[in-house]
This record gives structure tokens, C-alpha cells and sequence, in this order.
């Protein structure tokens, strides 16, 4: 009984710091303000739709209000009032597309990877409650990346196997500066630097290249091929190793389909092949019949009569002859792997996705999408 007091003592200050405590928590939590990445659900009646998601770094910021905001001859002019706001900040100049969408325009690229936060000033247009005076949120610019695809090793002329060449492309997630991407990929065959020849795409995110003068000798040999990410501004370095044979290794040397316009299995060997040959018997794929044979330089094409789905095996017999018509001293084979062709993504409901190189156009009843590069519109 002597202890009665202590325990309604101790079990006072508990329930004074339980109390304040929770005092102090939905306090703060009441105070905090949403994050951008919420939407208030009501600005779906002013705004229609708006550029989000992961967009790239060349995306401009458009948005599209409910109902016609401006007169039409403000069609292809600037904003005179300051419509945007970005964090970090971004300069650029805010356009009337039309009489409901206006665009922003960065002057410059987006940073790669970097998130921004999006302020427009929907109260400078129309008459709104102060709760939708201004409509913020968050979009992500795509992180830059790289991958290296060895598509052929082969000679220059047919006859004359030691003389080589690798030919590859270099592929950027995002627009990437040509003598960025130049100057981040080198290649040496046994310490010998070798000159990389460069054709790029418009987009800046394919980049085809040629190893030269690659030598192809008695004894096997490889290149190594490196790329540095610090070029992009990417915090990552890859080495590829690529296989020279010796010039008495007549052999398949890679095996892959090409699944779209027609769908063929590509068989590429060491040796430019001899183009006249009967293939019938030499090559062939699992429980299928009558393949068509094309002969490409090194490569054999291989046509099933009918479009395939799923792993395949593929067996090439010893009797395959190169341009010196030399036969293949081993059979080999090889799984390859057909795709089914996938149909085209369509919503039967209130948007449809189509590509695009805008990001993410979102209607406030938008789908939600994993993705990069598609757009949302109504239908």
C-alpha cells in the first residue's frame, strides 16, 4: 500500500507524456505540407492534362487546362505573366500552343537524372479557390546509361582473313554529345590501340562504331573493349571482351533472331562462307521442316516456314564450307530464343498510349504506366 503513490505517480507521467506526444504529432503532421508528388484530385476540373513521369533531358513542360484560358492571338507567343517555376531552377521561355496548352521550353537540356519540382501558377489564369492557386508536382529526367552490343566481326574483303573489323553499337538511355560518347569507348588488342570509327543516330542515343584493323593471326587473340561512364557522366566503367580466332578456327561464332519484319535465326561464323553450298541436311532447327537458307557474307539466315515462340535448338553440321572452301572441322549447336510478336498497347477505356519522346502526358484520369517515353492522351 506504501507504494500506491509511487505507482500513480510513475503512471501519471506517462500518460502526460503519451499525451503530449501526441499532441506534438498531429500537430506537425496537420502543418506538413503535401508533397509534390500528391495531386490534389480537384485540379482535374481546370487542368486536363500535364507533362510528368520520367521524361528526356530534351522534354519541354507542357500543360493543357480543362477550358480555353487565353484570346487566339496569343497562339505562338510567350507568356507575359511568369506561369512556371521549377526547383531546381530552369530557364526557358513558357509558349501558348494554343488557347488551352502552354509549353515550356528549356533553354538548355535537362540534367540527367536529376527530379524537379514543378510550380504552375494556375491563379494567374483563372479565378480559382485558394487551395488550387498553385498546382505543384514532380517530374524525373531519364538517368543516363550505356550498353555495348557487338553485332559482327568480319574482314574487309573476303579473301583476306587477317585483316578485321568489329562492328558494334554504343546505346545511351538519353541523348548523349557525340565526342562525349566518342571519347568514353576505347578498344586494344594486345596493347595495340585501334582507331574506332563512329556514324551516330539523330536521336544522340544510337551509336554505331567500327573497330579497325583488327589482326587475325595464327594464334587466338582478343580485343578488349572499354567503356568509360565519367565520358557521360556516369559513375561506372565496363570492359568487354571480344574473340579473335586463329586463322585455321573456322566456327560458329554467335547465333541470335531477328524477330521483326519476318522473324529468321542469324548464324554468324568466324569465315566469310561460301555463297553457292547446299545447307539442306547441315543446318537445322528442332521439329521444324523446309527452312529457307540465305548466305550474307559470314552470316547464314535461317527462315522457319512459320512464325516460332519459345527456345529453339539450332544445329549446324560440320559440312558448312567458308569462302576458301574449307569445311568446319566441329558440329555445333545453339539455343536460340523466338518471341511471340506482342500486340500493340491500347486502352479501351479513357487513354490510349502512344509513343512518344515527351515523357509522360498525364490526364488527371490517367493509367497508371511504368515506362519511359510514352504519352497519354484522351481518346
Amino acid at each position: 500500500m506504501k507504494n500506491l503513490p509511487w505507482k500513480k505517480i510513475l503512471l501519471g507521467v506517462l500518460t502526460a507524456c503519451i499525451v503530449i506526444a501526441g499532441v506534438f504529432y498531429f500537430t506537425n503532421t496537420r502543418g506538413t505540407k503535401p508533397s509534390p508528388t500528391f495531386v490534389n484530385p480537384a485540379f482535374g476540373e481546370y487542368i486536363s492534362s500535364y507533362t510528368a513521369g520520367v521524361v528526356p533531358s530534351s522534354s519541354a513542360i507542357r500543360i493543357m487546362l480543362a477550358k480555353e484560358a487565353v484570346d487566339s492571338t496569343l497562339i505562338g507567343q510567350e507568356s507575359s505573366v511568369r506561369l512556371f517555376s521549377f526547383s531546381p531552377s530552369v530557364n526557358g521561355k513558357a509558349i501558348w500552343l494554343d488557347r488551352r496548352t502552354i509549353e515550356f521550353k528549356p533553354e538548355t537540356r535537362l540534367t540527367s537524372g536529376q527530379v524537379y519540382e514543378v510550380k504552375f501558377f494556375l491563379s494567374k489564369l483563372l479565378n480559382v479557390t485558394d487551395d488550387l492557386n498553385t498546382f505543384e508536382y514532380t517530374f524525373q529526367v531519364i538517368p543516363q546509361n550505356f550498353e555495348v552490343s557487338i553485332d559482327n566481326i568480319k574482314p574487309y574483303v573476303k579473301t583476306e582473313l587477317t585483316r578485321q573489323k568489329i562492328e558494334g553499337v554504343l546505346y545511351t538511355a538519353d541523348f548523349a554529345e557525340n565526342a562525349a560518347v566518342e571519347k568514353a569507348l576505347s578498344a586494344d588488342q594486345q596493347g595495340n590501340t585501334l582507331k574506332i570509327s563512329w556514324t551516330h543516330a539523330a536521336e544522340g542515343k544510337q551509336h554505331n562504331f567500327v573497330v579497325e584493323e583488327v589482326a587475325r593471326k595464327d594464334q587466338p587473340s582478343s580485343v578488349k573493349l572499354t567503356m568509360e561512364g565519367k565520358a557521360l557522366g556516369i559513375d561506372r566503367t565496363e570492359d568487354k571482351d571480344v574473340e579473335i580466332p586463329s586463322l585455321s578456327d573456322f566456327k560458329l561464332m554467335n547465333a541470335k533472331v531477328v524477330q521483326n519484319p519476318t522473324q529468321y535465326v542469324v548464324l554468324q561464323f568466324s569465315d566469310p562462307l561460301k555463297e553457292k553450298q547446299n545447307l539442306e541436311g547441315l543446318v537445322s532447327i528442332a521439329d521444324l521442316a523446309s527452312l529457307d537458307f540465305d548466305i550474307h557474307d559470314n552470316e547464314i539466315w535461317v527462315y522457319p516456314p512459320v512464325r516460332q515462340a519459345g527456345t529453339k535448338s539450332v544445329r549446324i553440321e560440320a559440312g558448312v564450307r567458308n569462302i576458301l572452301d574449307y569445311r568446319m572441322k566441329n558440329a555445333a549447336t545453339v539455343d536460340v530464343e523466338f518471341e511471340q510478336l506482342k500486340p500493340a498497347v491500347r486502352f479501351t477505356g479513357k487513354g490510349s498510349i502512344l509513343p512518344s519522346t515527351d515523357g509522360l502526358i498525364l490526364p488527371f484520369e490517367a493509367v497508371k504506366v511504368n515506362a519511359v517515353d510514352v504519352e497519354i492522351q484522351k481518346i
